[in-house]
């Protein structure tokens, strides 16, 4: 089926507004990343999805809402005590997930560990891991960039959502790590590309880049909070919206 960004990001900010948390700003970046990946791809089956970005999952509940996995009852517990839907991904309590994460930084070496199991079984599929640009502040995540490149495996492809932004503010102006962040994938063996995450066509064709001997890094170039205009800032990394502002942006985004 087609699934609609901008769908998506209503149901994220329902969710949010409904228990007065939750993240919008890194879930809208990667919406157009998540409408092709449960488009074409058999998330939560031969493929798999690692959220290393956990508290971007509120737009994986919507996609999974979107595409009839999860009901209305199920989503209304998003953040709930014991809910199935928390606010970072956990695996045993809603099985649809691929990892539990939410502790920045183990993504990338979790989904490793899923490509090296592929491998041994030699079974089918693509290993798909989000990790956040803020989260790149974090040593396990170059460790293991460092790493992969060396199994000469490439069913792994490694998305890193560069929103610009974090908690703290804009990440240029918490770390130096930024400056030629494709320079300093690319010297660790990737086959590193920069596109416009938000654009799914690119999103698709960068797909289809996977080399023989050498894993895959896609850049996405992405604005945090796209959608709305005035959620395009850092702000939004964890805000509610006020009930005037869930008008003007349930207004922007159309549908």
């Amino acid at each position: 089926m087609k699934i609609n960004p901008n769908v998506l990001r209503k149901k994220v900010i329902d969710m949010v507004v409904a228990k007065q948390s939750g993240h919008i700003g890194g879930a809208f970046s990667m919406a157009e990343l998540t409408s092709v990946l449960y488009e074409d791809y058999d998330i939560g089956g031969d493929d798999k999805l690692i959220l290393s970005k956990g508290h971007a999952v509120p737009i994986i509940y919507a996609v999974l809402h979107e595409t009839g996995q999860i009901t209305d009852d199920e989503l209304d517990l998003f953040r709930e005590i014991d809910s199935p839907l928390q606010g970072h991904p956990d695996k045993l309590r809603l099985p649809l997930m691929d990892a539990t994460t939410g502790s920045l930084g183990q993504g990338l070496s979790i989904a490793i560990g899923h490509s090296i199991g592929k491998s041994l079984k030699n079974v089918s599929g693509t290993i798909f891991c989000v990790i956040g640009d803020g989260e790149l502040q974090e040593g396990q995540v170059w460790e293991a960039l460092m790493y992969y490149p060396k199994t000469k495996m490439n069913n792994l492809i490694c998305i890193i959502d560069w929103n610009k932004g974090q908690n703290d503010g804009y990440t240029e102006d918490v770390s130096i790590m930024y400056d030629n962040l494709e320079e300093r994938v690319t010297s660790f063996g990737w086959n590193t590309k920069v596109i416009d995450g938000h654009d799914m066509k690119s999103i698709r064709d960068s797909f289809e880049d996977v080399e023989v001997d050498k894993p895959l890094c896609i850049i996405m170039d992405t604005v945090k909070g796209k959608g709305v205009s005035f959620m395009e800032h850092p702000d939004w990394h964890c805000k509610v919206p006020t009930e005037e502002e869930y008008e003007i942006a349930m207004k922007e985004l159309g549908v």
